[in-house]
């Protein structure tokens, strides 16, 4: 529980922080979108690693390939619209 509250406190200030810096940014909705996009990924790799059975592998492997090219069209989106890597968190 202590720790969960850590983590509760933790993730309000970054996203609080991570708002902030938003507003400042015109690009703001696609790095957004790009940074979820990210966590799907993320979250689908984390849902492989956890399943067994041959039927959720096989849908844990359709999620990661969707996520990962979610992913990579924001990111060359991001490209063209001359967002830098350091704009990317």
């Amino acid at each position: 529980m202590k720790g969960e509250n850590k983590n509760n406190v933790l993730s309000w200030l970054s996203a609080l922080f991570f708002e902030e810096v938003q507003d400042n940014n015109p690009n703001s909705d696609l790095l957004e979108e790009l940074r979820k996009a990210k966590n799907e990924w993320m979250a689908a790799e984390s849902y492989f690693e956890s399943v067994s059975d041959p039927d959720l592998v096989e849908y844990a492997v359709y999620n990661i390939e969707t996520a990962k090219r979610k992913y990579f069209y924001l990111l060359k989106k991001a490209k063209e619209e001359g967002i830098t890597s350091g704009d990317v968190k």
